[in-house]
């Protein structure tokens, strides 16, 4: 990938136009005697604004976020060229809406990432989508963000968090499958771990004689209930009170039969009312089709309808005999039940006053009390007993990968020693002669199977940490010359670096800049810059011919930007455009 240009349509914005080789915004005074501070005013936001054409987002939980989001959303519209080999792409972005333009064509913002993702062809070569593979090679500073805590935090994240390791893993060329294997059995564990404290919570802290004394005092109980003695005529009582609660339920269940019986007559009784044949309308139709009643068909007639009147009343007449009959007998029954629950209800208080009752009672309800009992022990001794099989069967899995891993390392030392000499070829450039060391070992708590450890000697003095994360960032980049063919930093890589070291880092980029095709992009501060123009410090650089330099000076005022190239000798002269 090669940037091209960025502008927006926003006059007040200066357009960058972009090397192939090293590109560097500047952040300038116009004079030695302003007071005004050359920090702050674009240049990490210049890095800042790549990342979020190519789909980066903002946090809104952190102020500065929020702040640069609202400036962006009236600010109009930001363009940004590119190309992939030989294919140009543009991006239009305008931070008041969420859709993406590329190519003219509108993405919107849950899919630009995906879109970015299948032009780079990155999965098939990495595994993992564009954004964070940007965030590998252009580390940007952002407040209250760590990209720049260590040589491993390019994801802004904690130092052991997985993905941020995983895309290390990968671009050094690590095979991950026992990282990814690794990390499925960690989930597997997180999750037993939480069903282990849950059942802590219970706090039931069963054993073996627990179970055994339930056991034993459930076989006793219902022995007791199997053999108990109650009063003398508990049996016939009890025997008595049987027979009353069936009879109740056979007198209760015939009401129930003689109630819809009575239903359904009723129901058949409503329409059968008296209606009369009209013999005038039959009379009618036979004139209308000229056909001549006889007197006698006349009579006929008169007597058909008198029997149809008979039959409607003698139907409605039983009808409403079989109703009262179920009506009385249905008071019968209820007079018949009221008399046995009565006498039931007798009985069963007398079995109660005679303590019988109570006494049963009690050792049916301890029965039941210890069966629960048991069945919680037995559903928590199963519970425990599957959750140490499942632990166990993955605490196996986990040595496995342990062993294979182990494995893998040994096998791999040649890579990994190549790895380690590039490294440390790039840091004797600042240390004279030592180089530190780089080592991929496995994990001493075993989290994400391999640790990452880039060294240099006094780890802890200022400076140290630039130039280690400075080192790691160059060695991905010789390791990964055709991936993205693109580094970025912000102007932080130089805090607490001497300017030998400073001119040191600009040495080595001219260097792969011309090795690698590669194309550079940083922020500097203005004693960055002035360091650059200074004799010494550009007599570090001499000799070097990688092509263009772009240096683009963010002014404290609109003056017109100034880009310095650099001469055939290799020093750096300036023309103003």
């Amino acid at each position: 990938m090669k940037l091209l240009k960025l502008y927006s349509d926003n006059p007040d914005f200066k357009t960058i136009d972009f090397k192939p080789g090293l590109n560097i915004v500047a952040g300038l005074q116009i004079s030695p005697l302003s007071t005004d501070s050359y920090n702050g005013i674009g240049k990490s936001s210049t890095l800042n604004l790549i990342h979020l054409m190519f789909g980066g987002s903002f946090d809104e939980k952190i102020p500065s976020d929020k702040k640069l989001k609202a400036f962006l959303s009236t600010y109009g519209n930001f363009y940004l060229k590119f190309s992939i080999g030989k294919v140009p792409y543009e991006i239009q972005k305008n931070f008041a809406h969420n859709d993406f333009y590329l190519n003219e064509e509108k993405i919107n913002k849950t899919n630009f990432p995906k879109k970015l993702s299948e032009i780079f062809s990155l999965e098939k070569k990495t595994g993992f989508k564009f954004k964070p593979l940007l965030n590998m090679f252009a580390r940007r500073f952002l407040p209250e963000r760590s990209y720049y805590a260590g040589a491993l935090t390019q994801q802004g994240q904690r130092a052991n968090d997985y993905y941020q390791a995983l895309y290390n893993l990968v671009l050094l060329g690590v095979d991950t499958t026992l990282v990814e294997e690794n990390k499925v059995i960690a989930d597997e564990l997180v999750k037993l771990r939480k069903t282990e404290e849950l059942l802590n919570k219970q706090k039931l802290n069963i054993n073996q004689e627990d179970y055994l004394d339930l056991k034993d005092e459930l076989n006793r109980l219902l022995n007791a209930k199997q053999n108990f003695v109650i009063a003398k005529n508990y049996d016939d009582l009890k025997r008595t009170a049987d027979e009353y609660t069936l009879s109740m339920e056979t007198l209760r269940n015939e009401l129930h039969a003689n109630e819809r019986s009575i239903k359904r007559k009723k129901l058949i009784l409503q329409p059968s009312v008296d209606e009369k044949l009209d013999i005038s309308r039959v009379k009618n139709i036979f004139r209308e089709a000229e056909f001549h009643f006889y007197d006698l068909v006349t009579k006929q007639l008169e007597q058909a309808e008198q029997f149809h009147l008979t039959i409607q009343k003698a139907r409605r007449a039983r009808l409403n005999d079989e109703i009262l009959g179920l009506t009385e007998k249905n008071k019968i029954l209820n007079q018949q039940l009221q008399l046995i629950e009565s006498k039931r209800d007798k009985l069963l208080k007398d079995m109660d006053s005679s303590g019988a009752l109570e006494e049963y009672n009690s050792i049916v309800e301890r029965i039941r009390t210890i069966d629960k009992d048991i069945s919680e022990l037995t559903s928590y001794q199963t519970v425990l007993t599957q959750f140490e099989k499942d632990k166990s069967k993955l605490e196996l899995k986990k040595a496995i990968v342990k062993d294979k891993s182990v494995s893998y390392l040994t096998a791999s030392k040649e890579h990994r020693d190549n790895i380690e000499s590039i490294f440390r070829e790039f840091v004797k450039r600042f240390y004279r002669g030592q180089g530190g060391s780089f080592k991929i070992t496995n994990s001493r708590n075993a989290q994400y199977v391999y640790d990452i450890e880039p060294h240099i000697p006094k780890d802890g003095s200022q400076g140290i940490n630039e130039v280690k994360v400075f080192c790691y960032d160059m060695l991905l980049a010789r390791l990964n010359p055709n991936l993205l063919g693109f580094v970025a930093h912000d102007s932080c890589i130089f805090s607490g670096v001497d300017p030998r070291q400073v001119a040191m880092m600009f040495k080595v980029i001219l260097e792969m800049v011309d090795q690698q095709d590669l194309q550079y992009f940083v922020n500097i501060n203005k004693n960055i810059y002035d360091g650059l123009l200074e004799n010494d410090t550009l007599r570090q650089i001499d000799e070097i011919s990688p092509g263009d330099i772009s240096i683009t000076k963010k002014l404290t005022t609109m003056e017109p930007q100034t880009i310095l190239t650099e001469t055939d000798k290799g020093r750096i002269k300036q023309s103003t455009v």
